[in-house]
């Protein structure tokens, strides 16, 4: 079993020079599974935090819901839409004269870490912001 640190070292691994877009989409496609992971597992335990914050700091009505249920199971498809767009933009990027100056930020470990970033902020906003009104609820009304 691969340690942590071995397995980050993989995930984060450029690519070798010269590279085509056929190696770009390959090195994406093998994360993509712990990409999906990864933020799924957040993501679920995001939204169970959301969830107690939430009914612990409002009153619900009869029938009203804490969140859409719908969008648990809509949210891969916007998630994996934004994760293929790393290669594409790699691909654009090694295509393209134009980004000569931006070339080496727009390498897969880069663009995977900004990526990577980017879905745990938007992942963990509803549950950071329930908690945040939830702490507040308890310090001020008691």
């Amino acid at each position: 079993m691969r340690s942590s640190t071995e397995f980050c070292q993989w995930l984060f691994m450029p690519l070798p020079e010269p590279k085509t877009r056929a190696d770009i989409i390959r090195w994406w496609e093998k994360r993509r599974l712990f990409y999906n992971l990864f933020v799924g597992g957040i993501g679920f335990c995001s939204l169970i935090a959301f969830v107690f914050f939430l009914e612990n700091t409002i009153t619900l009505k009869p029938g009203e819901d804490s969140f859409e249920p719908i969008a648990v199971f809509l949210a891969p498809i916007p998630i994996n839409i934004c994760y293929t767009a790393g290669w594409v933009i790699e691909c654009f990027g090694l295509s393209t004269g134009r980004f000569q100056q931006l070339k080496r930020f727009l390498t897969g470990p880069t663009l995977l870490k900004v990526g990577l970033s980017f879905s745990l902020f938007v992942i963990l906003l509803p549950s950071v912001l329930s908690g945040t009104a939830w702490t507040i609820k308890l310090i001020f009304h008691r």
